[in-house]
């Protein structure tokens, strides 16, 4: 074993002197061959992944050994992936999904040693690129911190956590104890992971539990779906609803199956089937329809307000933005992803890619912010006609907040993600959780649950129709009134002289029934059974007995109490 060891680096060597090979490939213990590197990159694969499977990778050769229980070698074995013999030395030490692990890392290391290799010859003006032993960096500027995703291979770690590395003032890497440095502890730190996945997965479940109702009322009353607004309130809180749906199906079925086992091969991540690919575009097309209706909600509150006299009319046009533009965004995006980086559910970034769907997005919450700034100034404006009423701040104020979660403008808060390994990173992950995944449990209850009007249709259905009713009578009535208004002159003359002859018919027979009550009232004040009347003579008043007999006053008391409608 130690010969043909010996005697393959020594062809290796040779075969590169022959050929006039001089580029190498930088690891963190130093720069090699292509060829040597590959198995010094495996070896220490091997080491890092399983520190206690028994073979240790040597410090000063290519090469894995096996100590016995006093220290001494008792085996070498060949690093080499490639060859199948020497790979399944190696792999009869670990358990099928262990070696599966292994041949990536071997591999990632080979691709980032190809990709040195494509580069300019390193210089002195920034960090050169190289192998760490779990991943690849690029070169880098000095005085910068540098990430990358956490690489699959290793033990409970999803790609969405990232690993990293410092480039010093002097363009070398950060250096501890004599090697080079790259923080990979929010890798395996797959306990902070789950309780963030639980906080997660727990807001979500809340927003869920009052969209539903909330959809269900909106719908069940036609009162209250025959308004636009409440139309666009529907549509928001269901793009809301299905992505929090999603969101808590990706959760369950790939994030936390992957932190739940070791073996990374065997997860649904990894794996990379199309229900998981699916799963993920209808997660990002989800979440891009939040944004575009929180736009469209923005968009015709802010019509309205500005010009309340000609508000939109169809609600199509918003009806295609909410729905159509995030579809074009998520399908150009997938169709990128099939094609060139079709790995890992799509859950990793590619390129800076993922700005085909982050640029609209961000562009709906800028212009939501613009519409809030001016709705303010409009309802300040309007609040100073009335400086001295004590309730124009607070109302201001309750403006602000209530249209803040319709708005997103929460969202511009958790736009830049803070690195969890830096300080108060993890704190900032779970507070962005807090504000994302509960976003539809506050519009709910601002917007249908706490509404007088939803309030007052859903516990008192009967008054609000009652109230309906009479609304649309005064319409009517004023609308009857205003078209017989834009009759011709004949008919308004007409009217008028009917209107002339019945007031005067009127008046005169008022006079006759006047002179005939007074007849009447004018009585002698001894007569039984007398009531008083009251009777007006120039700026004296009487009161004059009127006689009424037995029969009358009894039916006067059996009338009393009735009513009357006309």
């Amino acid at each position: 074993m130690d010969y043909r060891i010996t005697y393959v680096v020594f062809i290796q060597m040779l075969t590169a002197a022959v050929t006039g090979e001089e580029r190498t490939c930088h690891y963190k213990f130093g720069a090699y061959h292509p060829q040597i590197y590959d198995m010094f990159t495996c070896a220490w694969c091997y080491t890092f992944l399983f520190p206690k499977r028994g073979l240790t990778a040597h410090p000063g050769h290519p090469f894995l050994f096996l100590t016995s229980e006093t220290g001494r070698i008792q085996a070498r074995f060949n690093p080499d992936a490639k060859n199948e013999t020497a790979r399944a030395d190696i792999c009869r030490t670990l358990t099928d999904e262990q070696c599966q692990r292994w041949q990536s890392c071997c591999n990632a290391a080979h691709e980032c040693c190809e990709k040195q290799l494509s580069l300019p010859p390193p210089d002195n003006s920034t960090c050169q690129s190289t192998w760490d032993g779990y991943g690849c960096w690029d070169k880098k500027a000095p005085s910068t911190v540098n990430y990358i995703n956490c690489p699959l291979y290793m033990s409970y770690s999803i790609p969405t956590r990232q690993a990293e590395k410092v480039c010093l003032p002097n363009t070398t890497w950060l250096m501890k104890k004599g090697m080079y440095w790259t923080d990979y502890t929010q890798c395996s730190n797959y306990k902070d992971l789950k309780t963030s996945l639980y906080l997660g997965m727990g807001c979500s479940i809340f927003s869920v539990i009052v969209l539903v109702p909330a959809i269900y009322i909106f719908l069940r009353y036609k009162a209250l779906r025959k308004q636009h607004r409440i139309r666009l309130h529907i549509n928001f809180f269901l793009a809301l609803l299905l992505k929090e749906v999603m969101t808590i199906l990706w959760d369950m079925l790939v994030t936390y199956d992957r932190v739940s086992h070791e073996d990374a091969f065997n997860t649904i991540l990894v794996q990379n089937g199309v229900g998981c690919k699916l799963l993920s575009f209808f997660m990002i097309y989800f979440k891009c329809t939040s944004f575009t209706w929180m736009f469209c909600e923005g968009f015709y509150l802010h019509r309205l307000m500005s010009d309340a006299f000609s508000p939109p009319r169809s609600l199509v046009t918003l009806y295609l933005t909410g729905w159509g533009i995030p579809l074009l965004s998520s399908t150009i995006y997938a169709i990128i992803r099939g094609i060139y980086a079709n790995e890992s559910c799509w859950s990793t970034s590619y390129e800076d890619k993922e700005w085909i769907f982050y640029a609209p997005n961000l562009a709906c919450l800028i212009v939501n912010f613009i519409f809030l700034c001016n709705i303010l100034r409009i309802l300040l404006t309007q609040l100073q006609s009335h400086p001295n009423e004590p309730s124009n701040f607070r109302k201001a104020v309750k403006a602000t907040f209530v249209l803040i979660p319709l708005f997103g403008v929460q969202l511009f808060v958790t736009i830049y993600r803070i690195p969890v390994n830096k300080q108060a990173g993890l704190e900032y992950e779970r507070f962005s959780l807090f504000c994302n995944n509960l976003q539809g449990f506050f519009v709910a209850l601002i917007f249908c649950f706490l509404n007088s009007e939803v309030s007052e249709i859903v516990l008192f259905p009967c008054s609000y129709k009652q109230t309906e009713v009479i609304t649309h009578l005064r319409k009517t009535w004023r609308r009857r009134i205003r078209d017989r208004s834009l009759g011709g002159s004949k008919r308004l003359n007409t009217t008028l002289n009917q209107t002339l002859s019945f007031n005067s018919d009127t008046l005169d027979r008022k006079t006759s029934d006047k002179r005939n009550r007074k007849e009447t009232y004018q009585m002698d004040d001894n007569v039984n059974g007398e009531v008083t009347s009251k009777e007006t003579r120039g700026n004296d008043i009487r009161y004059n007995a009127v006689p009424v007999s037995e029969e009358q006053y009894s039916m006067s008391d059996t009338n009393q109490g009735k009513c009357m409608l006309h």
